[in-house]
This record gives C-alpha cells, sequence and structure tokens, in this order.
C-alpha cells in the first residue's frame, strides 16, 4: 500500500497521513486480497481481518469488540499479514483529471452530472495528482451559468413575464459580452480562494489541524458544478451547492460529515449576511 503521490509505504501509520508528503489518504481508497490484512483500531490495537471484495472489513463502520469505540474502516491502521500482502489504489482519477484522453467536452458534462448528482463518489476517484484543473472547470460553470440565467431572464422577458426587472437583452451586446467576458473568471477565481479560505478558518476552530488550503479551494471550485442551479433556483440551488461542496471538504479533509458542513455553512451564513447589509444600506429606507 503505497502513497499515491510519492509512493512512500503507508502499512501500520500512526495516522491517515503520508509521513513522507503529507498526503491525506483512506485506507478505503485501496483493495487488498482476502485475509491478507489486518485493520487495527488505533484506540486499543484490536484487529480485524478484511473480507469483502476489496479486503476490507464488512461492515465498513462498526463498534470495536475490545474498547467499544465507533470504528470506520476508512481511519484503522493496516498491517500485511504476510509478504505478498498488496495494496491497489482505487482513486483511478476522474474523467476531467483524464481529460487530455477522454476529451475536454466529455470530460467537463461527466464532471458536472457526477458532481451534481453524486459528489461524494466524484472525490472518492479524484486522485493524488495536481492535475486537477479546478479553476478551469470552476470558470466554464460560471459561464455555463451566466449564459443560462441570462437566456431564462430574456426568454420570460419576450413572453410579458418579469417585466419590472430592467431590459436584460443589452446583455447580448458585444460590448457587454466582453465585459462578463473578462469579469466572470476574476469573480468566480476570487469566491473560490475567499470561501476556500473562510472554510480553513472553520476548520482551524474546530480542531481539524493541518488542513491543505488548495484541496478546500478545490472542493469549492468543482461544487461550481451546480451554479445555474444556484443562480436560478436560490434557496434549493444554495443547498445543492453545499452539498456538493461539503462532500468536497469531508473526503479531501478527512473529516466527519458534521464538522464538513459546519465549515462549509458558516461562511456561506456570513456571505448571506453580508449581502443583506449591503442591499438594506443600498435600497432601504
Amino acid at each position: 500500500m503505497n502513497c499515491v503521490r510519492c509512493h512512500y509505504l503507508l502499512w501500520d501509520l500512526p495516522e491517515d497521513r503520508c509521513p513522507e508528503c503529507g498526503l491525506n489518504f483512506e485506507v478505503t481508497d485501496y483493495a487488498f486480497q482476502k485475509q491478507a490484512v489486518a485493520f487495527a483500531c488505533r484506540a486499543c490495537g484490536q484487529s480485524y481481518t478484511g473480507n469483502d471484495e476489496h479486503g476490507l472489513p464488512a461492515p465498513r463502520r462498526f463498534t470495536c469488540t475490545k474498547c467499544h469505540a465507533a470504528l470506520d474502516a476508512a481511519h484503522l491502521s493496516a498491517k500485511p499479514l504476510n509478504d505478498q500482502a498488496v495494496g491497489e489504489s482505487l482513486r483511478l482519477g476522474t474523467p476531467w483529471e483524464q481529460r487530455h484522453r477522454v476529451g475536454f467536452v466529455r470530460a467537463f458534462l461527466d464532471g458536472v452530472s457526477r458532481l451534481a448528482m453524486q459528489p461524494q463518489e466524484y472525490f472518492r476517484l479524484s486522485s493524488a495528482s495536481h492535475n486537477h484543473g479546478e479553476l478551469i472547470f470552476s470558470v466554464l460553470c460560471a459561464y455555463v451559468a451566466g449564459a443560462v440565467l441570462i437566456g431564462a431572464i430574456v426568454l420570460l422577458q419576450s413572453g410579458g413575464l418579469l417585466a419590472w426587472l430592467p431590459d436584460v437583452r443589452f446583455a447580448l451586446s458585444t460590448r457587454f459580452a466582453l465585459i462578463l467576458f473578462t469579469l466572470v473568471p476574476l469573480v468566480q477565481i476570487a469566491w473560490n480562494y475567499v470561501y476556500g479560505l473562510l472554510i480553513q478558518g472553520v476548520l482551524a476552530i474546530l480542531g481539524q489541524q493541518g488542513s491543505d488550503y488548495e484541496s478546500s479551494v478545490r472542493a469549492v471550485a468543482f461544487g461550481s458544478a451546480v451554479l445555474p442551479a444556484v443562480l436560478l433556483l436560490p434557496p434549493i440551488g444554495v443547498l445543492w451547492y453545499i452539498r456538493v461542496v461539503s462532500s468536497g471538504v469531508e473526503h479531501l479533509h478527512h473529516t466527519t460529515r458534521s464538522q464538513a458542513l459546519i465549515a462549509t455553512m458558516i461562511p456561506m451564513l456570513l456571505a448571506g449576511n453580508i449581502l443583506l447589509v449591503a442591499g438594506y444600506a443600498m435600497f432601504g429606507s
């Protein structure tokens, strides 16, 4: 069982972090031969052998028979029972990470659909390479979301609806399109880094030490897959966006689901309050 980034041997470690390069990992990122590896409770040392199709303990979550701690197979230490025991990585990478081979458009559409419907699976497949292209993905999603929003408003206004809104057909002009084309990536990239920084701050308050800032930015950037829903259906879309980003935070930082939700929601609540105060200051009496 080797680190997928630096190939350091990861057997029998005291924590889920490569001591060589610092990459977080989960034992369930790997597949083993049945009965070839012992998985030990880090609290008391009680060991369990793997017996499912990936050579991992089944069920994945259970109570330790010795110290009665709640255990998750992903966070047990792994020790080979023989010299032939190996761990094969299941983090094969996503089509978006392999876009040069899969095809750019196909990989982008796969990423959007998978992140929208199965974010946990997407982040589980994500490799430890540096070829994530999260900022490119995020900016493309922002362009799509902006185009969908403008198109929807123009369509509704042409049908006599949303007459109370200013006419947005000017957005179809070449000049405005160029301005929008320039501003969208700047705003989107800035949001990725600001939101990622706020997530880092909340994780630090919650006691999550050693969290990688790039992983927070990556989770936020890939959450852009549901930006059209955020703009068209704000309440539902924002909750959907939080779900995708929190899935990334949970997996990439190896934190609990509740901590990931807290770290994701608090910055959004803060941003919402700032917008409300700004709106009141501008339009309130």
